[in-house]
């Protein structure tokens, strides 16, 4: 019953422009922003002046980040503004209290010392982040310099050292392609945190619009098996552009490896398609379906998913928190900082594999339950229940 069901709705949604407008978002954002990306590594270029610029890296070391900080204060001071970060981040222009506010703490963490050129720092690490804390607070908090946001402004420009060690390790540890599955990731979870919702909020409505409804609800077909397998069958059907765009960039990069004498792994964008982008998109499909059926309405789940998608496009990488439907790491190569995160990102796709498939079980129950079916059997109504177990007794 279940595999006829799943071939059922895999014909039917073969036939719905949505899934195709999907496929074409989703190939035309491989095509902006990862596919010219492809083949573009090389190795740095011994520094010239005016020309010595190899990226960024994040800021590790204590007393670094204390000067940084320093100095992201000062800017603000010379702005006149600060940034609070939220669903869309804003420049804030500084009152005079503020002004003043920022003006102390950074009197209170350091001094520049203009004949050296040199900042220092007047305060251990423990104080400066007391400082730093009361910044936030009195701020309104989501600035730069609480700890949800402070990282975003820890960096610093990279050596042409570290570059060339960012390059090897590119090569030699992430065998190339792993680094750049991990961009696809990126860029691919972020279509797969929205758009698959146009889908999946309408897909448990579709029967009742098309008067189906009838003929499958006289059927005994138990609320899971019906529920299960829409779900099944939308999430291999969107799944599927994505590992084909893993086809198409693993090709790529085999013959950009072959005439660079590269090695590659052949199974990288295919492991980070299964466990980066697959839990992304099988909480947007089943909570689409979820919200509607709660709602009554396909259309309220829409700006419900866009909060929620929008909440965890930022930052760029480093945070992985179960909050984060989507893994962003925007970056290539960062080995050892995704070592580093490897653990949370873990732990954070495992959260959104088992939520959704809980996602989908109180779905089913609660279908089963607004159809008068009881936990398990779809029928006609409560009425037609009652009448059919009184013929019963």
């Amino acid at each position: 019953m279940l595999l006829k069901l799943i071939n059922k709705d895999i014909k039917y949604l073969l036939k719905n422009i949505t899934l195709y407008l999907f496929f074409i978002v989703v190939i035309l954002f491989y095509n902006s922003q990862f596919y010219g990306d492809i083949g573009d590594i090389q190795r740095p270029i011994k520094p010239v002046p005016g020309q010595d610029y190899y990226g960024s890296v994040i800021i590790t070391d204590r007393t670094e980040e204390i000067k940084e900080v320093f100095r992201n204060l000062n800017r603000d001071l010379d702005n006149g503004s600060f940034e609070v970060n939220g669903f869309i981040n804003k420049m804030v222009n500084l009152n005079d209290d503020e002004r003043g506010l920022l003006k102390d703490a950074a009197n209170r963490i350091g001094f520049y010392d203009i004949d050296n050129k040199e900042i220092n720092i007047k305060v251990s690490y423990e104080e400066y982040l007391k400082i730093v804390r009361e910044v936030d607070k009195k701020l309104g908090r989501n600035t730069s310099y609480g700890d949800k946001h402070r990282k975003m402004v820890l960096n610093r420009n990279m050596t042409y050292e570290e570059a060339l060690t960012e390059f090897n390790d590119v090569l030699n540890k992430d065998k190339l392609t792993n680094a750049y599955a991990r961009l696809f990731a990126d860029y691919m979870g972020i279509t797969a945190a929205f758009f698959p919702i146009f889908l999946s909020a309408f897909i448990l409505t579709r029967d009742k619009r098309s008067k189906m409804h009838e003929l499958i609800y006289s059927r005994s077909i138990k609320s899971s098996i019906y529920v299960i397998s829409k779900y099944i069958a939308l999430v291999a059907l969107t799944l599927l552009v994505y590992l084909a765009l893993a086809t198409h960039a693993t090709i790529k990069f085999s013959i950009f490896a072959a005439q660079n004498k590269y090695i590659i792994d052949y199974l990288a964008f295919y492991k980070y398609t299964i466990i980066w982008i697959l839990p992304t998109l099988m909480f947007t499909i089943a909570f689409g379906m979820f919200i509607s059926l709660i709602l009554d309405n396909g259309i309220l789940a829409l700006p419900i998913q866009f909060v929620l998608w929008m909440t965890s496009l930022m930052p760029l990488k480093g945070d992985y928190n179960l909050g984060k439907i989507l893994i962003r790491f925007n970056t290539v190569g960062s080995y050892n900082n995704y070592i580093l995160w490897s653990r949370n990102i873990i732990t954070n796709r495992i959260f959104y594999a088992v939520l959704s498939l809980g996602i989908i079980f109180i779905t089913a129950l609660l279908l089963s339950y607004k159809r008068g079916g009881g936990f398990g059997v779809f029928t006609k109504s409560k009425k037609d229940n009652i009448l059919q177990h009184q013929n019963n007794m």
